[in-house]
């Protein structure tokens, strides 16, 4: 497989050709479509926009830190995220931050995976239908508190 850059696409394209993204997907080692790696860095109460409301999001930290608090206001929760903790939520759905650290430096890997990636790169799969992939129901998450 060819290295695939932004700068040969043709003129006038904004986004990857099918043909690339399907070149870089077989080479590409996780289920998810993206990973972001955030270091150092508190994350203010949010909600995950662009992902969707059927799947899950996991977030690995790591580092030397001793402490860390991950809270789901949501459901009222605030827990220990601790190196080597790992987190698997439904980021669309649940309102999600990270407090502050102490001890340390802080890594954390989240992995997620946007809709229009997986619409991208199948005729097979449609929005809503029966083959969309819905292993998360917005209904598990009503009522919990």
């Amino acid at each position: 497989m060819g290295r695939v850059r932004s700068g040969e696409l043709p003129i006038g394209c904004k986004g990857w050709l099918k043909e690339q993204i399907a070149q870089i997907t077989g080479a590409w080692p996780t289920a998810a479509s993206g990973v972001s790696v955030i270091a150092n860095r508190a994350s203010v109460c949010h909600v995950d926009t662009k992902g969707s409301k059927e799947w899950y999001d996991f977030l690995l930290t790591a580092g030397t830190y001793k402490e860390c608090g991950f809270c789901l206001p949501d459901l009222q929760l605030q827990l220990k995220y601790l190196p080597g903790t790992v987190v698997a939520l439904n980021g669309r759905i649940l309102r999600h931050e990270v407090l502050e650290w102490k001890g340390g430096d802080r890594v954390c890997y989240a992995h997620w995976t946007r809709p229009n990636v997986l619409e991208a790169l199948s005729t097979q799969l449609e929005r809503d239908s029966e083959s969309w992939p819905s292993w998360v129901a917005q209904s598990d998450y009503i009522d919990l508190n």
